[in-house]
């Protein structure tokens, strides 16, 4: 039996059949005899996710590698993708029609079906999802179905943010915004001047986003703006700029903290001191949304919470990791994100104004530790985890923290009555009775 693993490496997946359909009616006629042997179909997208939302253990596994077609609609400003199209390749075919995305997170590899599905987001406008005009999917039963606002609602705005679990997401339109600019600015603040500050930074900027290297004193605060300002020359170390250095170096330096622990603070405050400076650079949208793909391999937990309660939470969390040692320590930047409130059933900023703290850590001995205490901290805030990263939540908290969660469930077991979706993560979103 093949061993799947994904892009972290902390899930691994074995699956007794892996299948790559070519259309819709493939997938139906593959979701028919999966429910009449009674087993259990999992899509997966790019193996992204932290989280075992794509647990798969002796079941089927669905790739849509061979649907990924991208039509753009110049004329309406829409884009037609099929589920397995992958973002970056979504961005390019956009850009060549001088379209874009209104916001993208800062990865891009995902496909299109798992981007939405786990409410996957960037910083200073609502989710992705928000931006979805029409859907197609493949229920439980094999059925196709059509959804838009007003083609089945109801089930329209749940699978939005669908969890992988009311069916095989094979179409998603988007739309679009013409082609921008942005600025970027960085600022290098001290870190209570930056929490003091951070209502003004959000009133008067597009995009914001907070970097914080544990150990050190300051904030990174990056600002973007839209503008028609000529673009600045785009250095060769451009990739170091967006992470302080080198891919490689990086990694040889948390290789160092996690052979040498004690060394984590110093290593990260030279860091800071040598690589993070105040800058401006003007370029197109993806360009600066986006850092890359050789990223180093870490793990990610992260909660959306109530804005209004951002600068507390995060300067608790920056206290929990001072105070960590010698348990633990972190060696990987605390990333911060500011999301609208939405009215998706399911997407962790529903109802309200989000701050997303991500709490990262390139090191599995510290992983747990670090992010048990993270998700206590972030119960004092009515945390919502995202859903592609390492979470412990159960359908409990849930219930309690999603106003539409028992019309979600409904609409799951109406679209999945045979429950072959259902794998470990669906039961501990929903319960342990699922299907």
């Amino acid at each position: 039996m093949e061993i799947l693993k994904s892009w972290a490496g902390n899930q691994k997946w074995r699956p007794k059949a892996v299948h790559r359909p070519k259309d819709e009616q493939e997938i139906a006629e593959l979701v028919a005899r999966v429910a009449e042997e009674g087993g259990c179909l999992k899509p997966v997208g790019s193996g992204l996710s932290w989280s075992d939302i794509n647990e798969v253990e002796n079941e089927h596994l669905l790739r849509l590698d061979r649907m990924a077609s991208i039509d753009v609609q110049s004329d309406s400003k829409r884009v037609c993708v099929q589920g397995g199209a992958v973002m970056s390749e979504i961005q390019k075919a956009l850009e060549r029609q001088n379209l874009a995305l209104d916001n993208i997170g800062s990865i891009v590899t995902q496909t299109a079906a798992g981007y939405t599905g786990t409410g996957t987001h960037g910083s200073g406008t609502p989710l992705l999802s928000t931006f979805i005009e029409e859907m197609r999917l493949v229920d439980g039963t094999g059925r196709i179905r059509k959804l838009s606002r007003s083609k089945e609602p109801e089930l329209f705005s749940a699978a939005r943010v669908h969890l992988g679990c009311l069916g095989v997401v094979t179409e998603i339109t988007f739309k679009c915004t013409d082609a921008f600019d942005l600025e970027e600015r960085r600022e290098i603040v001290s870190f209570d001047r930056a929490l003091g500050d951070l209502e003004g930074y959000l009133a008067a900027n597009d995009y914001v986003k907070l970097w914080w290297l544990p150990y050190t004193d300051v904030i990174q605060v990056y600002l973007f703006n839209r503008t028609d300002e000529k673009r600045t020359t785009r250095r060769p170390t451009e990739l170091m700029d967006e992470w302080g250095l080198s891919t490689h170096s990086f990694s040889a330096l948390l290789l160092l903290t996690r052979m040498v622990p004690v060394l984590t603070p110093t290593v990260l405050r030279s860091l800071q001191s040598l690589y993070f400076t105040p800058r401006r650079r003007v370029n197109r949208s993806t360009r600066l949304f986006n850092i890359g793909k050789m990223i180093p391999i870490h793990n990610e937990s992260e909660y959306a919470i109530p804005l209004e309660k951002a600068a507390t939470a995060i300067d608790r969390t920056a206290q929990i990791v001072r105070d960590a040692a010698p348990e633990y320590r972190v060696n990987f930047p605390l990333e911060v994100r500011f999301v609208p409130g939405d009215d998706i059933p399911m997407s962790p900023a529903t109802g309200r104004d989000s701050c997303y703290v991500g709490a990262y850590v390139a090191s599995t001995q510290w992983t747990e530790p670090y992010h048990r205490d993270f998700e206590e901290l972030m119960r004092d805030y009515d945390g919502r985890p995202h859903w592609g990263k390492l979470f412990s939540r159960t359908s409990r908290d849930f219930a309690q923290l999603y106003p539409q969660y028992q019309q979600f469930d409904a609409i799951r077991r109406e679209c999945d009555p045979n429950g072959i979706f259902r794998n470990v993560f669906v039961e501990k979103v929903f319960g342990d009775t699922v299907g």
